[in-house]
């Protein structure tokens, strides 16, 4: 089987690398590392659609989604024609594909979602009836210092295919989200319905929650076939060093130390790629058009625990648990050492430094919506990270290149390099960010910049105080800076002197010279103030004390209060979630 109007030797829709000096010249230079590497796919093998036979798969360079790739095309090389459909971004390499080239059902195409040309010339010329929408911005650090590039993507790169996808008459729209938007999710609290309310705490997860209601909006008003599906955390082979295992594995393999933002205590739950690839296919084959469905699995593990692994695993400690421990049961950090000269080995391993300006304790979905299906993840998380540390320790930097830039605790992107996320003079120790806090005693000098406690109660209060306030933050409204001649200089930059990423002391009476608007002004007593002095709108005041309700009663505003009964509710929207949403 072809494509209707493809030309069999132009693998690469023509594109070559502009110059010798070119940044694209490396994505297309072949040196030879995949055909070393395993093939990698899924497990689950279905009765192919008679709907469905031309796929567009978007960011099908980028990881999960050229797992999906090779997935289909080696799966169904009778039935279905794949189009990897990218870039070429900085998180994408055609090795994750090479080895696909040769596969008459298999083509690539460069080009970018937010280019209507790109996306309607790839429409056409393959007659696609089948959108897998994998391509976006995913990297959460990188949203804080970049945010204005993840709606643009992630947004407006969805509404034009979207609008592609309409025109020429899509069969099924699979629009591809992350278990991000439905915002922070405490220990106590059940796992989250396909039916509970969107509240993105970051930048990334906005930007995705937003694509979802362009999605929805295009369901409802123009009748466009669509599935919108929400996954955990995704690990294993072909995934860029930028996330956290393989940049870990990565580190260790380099002989150098992990760094963990804060405590180490958030959790997340993983799954494994090749699960990942047969949760897609199962969507594909079964799913129904019009619903959503969660992508979870039961390896929900601390950031702690998983670098105790990682250090298990690169044989630099001993296993903390015996291989028949249930692979879910790492929410709690791992016992002590039973030696000292271990705990020096992890004193030596893991490092911690400041957090991010906002960083989710945990996410939990439901999928029993998917399991009904007949979908289950096949793969341990030990097994999963025993493939993926080994997989990295064998092709890591030779299949990406020089990765030095991306492995730092914060990295940055081109333009952003002197913003909150930087990494040089980040503060680094051997003990959690806010373990410090909880110390009892006397006085502790927290750095030479910062101002002595007297005791541990004003410590705690300190503490409270700027967590109250870095949760604040992301409500404050702000306008960009303008230089003088009008065009927009300070763009979208997270001030310093605003951004209370970790629990230490502050002037902020002295702390507002890095503020890109000249109407917001810090409050030493109310917490953050926003103020626009430019007309005669009024004046936006965000206080850290509690506002009242017309009971009298203390409301919470947080990202976690709202959903407290209000998403748990099976039958969907309960009467309190009603009550507080109006």
């Amino acid at each position: 089987m072809t494509f209707a109007t493809q030309e069999p030797t132009n693998r690469y829709n023509g594109v070559t690398p502009l110059s010798p000096s070119s940044q694209q010249e490396s994505f297309f230079e072949d040196n030879e590392t995949w055909r070393d590497a395993p093939v990698l796919t899924g497990t689950t093998k279905f009765t192919p659609r008679p709907d469905v036979k031309n796929i567009m798969v978007t960011g099908g360079a980028g990881f999960i989604a050229c797992w999906v790739v090779r997935h289909l095309v080696l799966t169904y090389p009778e039935a279905y024609n794949i189009v990897s459909f990218d870039k070429l971004d900085y998180c994408a390499s055609l090795n994750n594909t090479r080895a696909l080239d040769q596969e008459p059902n298999f083509s690539f195409y460069k080009g970018d979602i937010t280019d209507p040309a790109d996306v309607m010339d790839c429409l056409k010329r393959y007659n696609i009836d089948t959108i897998f929408h994998f391509a976006a911005q995913s990297h959460v650090d990188l949203s804080f210092g970049d945010p204005y590039g993840f709606t643009h993507t992630n947004v407006y790169g969805t509404h034009v295919l979207l609008e592609s996808a309409r025109k020429v008459g899509i069969k099924r729209f699979i629009h591809v989200s992350t278990d991000e938007v439905y915002g922070e999710v405490q220990d106590d609290d059940h796992d989250l319905l396909e039916t509970s309310i969107l509240a993105p705490t970051n930048p990334y997860a906005a930007s995705k929650a937003a694509a979802e209601m362009l999605v929805n909006s295009y369901k409802m008003s123009f009748k466009l076939p669509v599935i919108i599906v929400r996954s955990n955390n995704v690990y294993g082979p072909h995934q860029y060093p930028e996330k956290i295992i393989p940049k870990f594995a990565c580190l260790l393999a380099r002989g150098k130390p992990v760094v963990l933002h804060g405590d180490g205590s958030p959790t997340r739950r993983y799954l494994y790629a090749g699960d990942a690839a047969d949760a897609f296919d199962t969507i594909l084959h079964k799913g129904q058009l019009g619903e959503i469905y969660n992508v979870g699995s039961y390896d929900e593990i601390s950031n702690l625990s998983l670098c105790h692994k990682l250090l298990a695993e690169m044989d630099i400690i001993s296993p903390r648990s015996p291989p028949s421990s249930p692979a879910y049961n790492y929410t709690t950090s791992p016992p002590p050492s039973s030696t000292s000269s271990e705990q020096e080995e992890i004193d030596r391993w893991i490092k911690y430094t400041h957090d991010r300006p906002f960083n989710d304790h945990r996410y939990a979905v439901d999928g029993t919506k998917l399991r009904n299906l007949g979908w289950e993840p096949q793969t341990s998380f030990e097994e999963g990270l025993r493939i993926t540390v080994d997989w990295y320790r064998r092709f890591g930097e030779r299949w990406w290149g020089n990765i030095t830039n991306v492995l730092t605790p914060f990295p940055t992107t081109a333009g952003y390099e002197d913003e909150v996320l930087e990494d040089e003079g980040a503060e680094m120790g051997n003990e959690p960010a806010t373990s410090r806090f909880a110390k009892e005693g006397p006085s502790v000098s927290v750095s030479e910049k910062t101002s002595e406690f007297t005791s541990s109660r004003d410590q705690q209060q300190h503490y409270q105080q700027h967590k109250h306030r870095s949760r604040e933050y992301r409500h404050c409204v702000r306008k960009a800076s303008h230089d003088t001649t009008g065009t927009n200089s300070g763009s979208s930059r997270i001030p310093r002197s605003c951004v209370l990423a970790s629990p230490l002391s502050r002037d902020l009476s002295t702390s507002t010279s890095g503020l890109a608007s000249p109407g917001i002004t810090l409050d030493e007593d109310d917490g953050l103030a926003a103020e626009d002095t430019t007309d005669d709108r009024p004046t936006i005041v965000y206080r850290s004390k509690q506002p009242q309700s017309p009971r009298g009663h203390k409301r919470k505003f947080s990202s976690t209060a709202i959903g407290d009964g209000i998403t748990n509710n099976k039958n969907g929207f309960n009467k309190k979630a009603r009550r507080i949403a109006t």
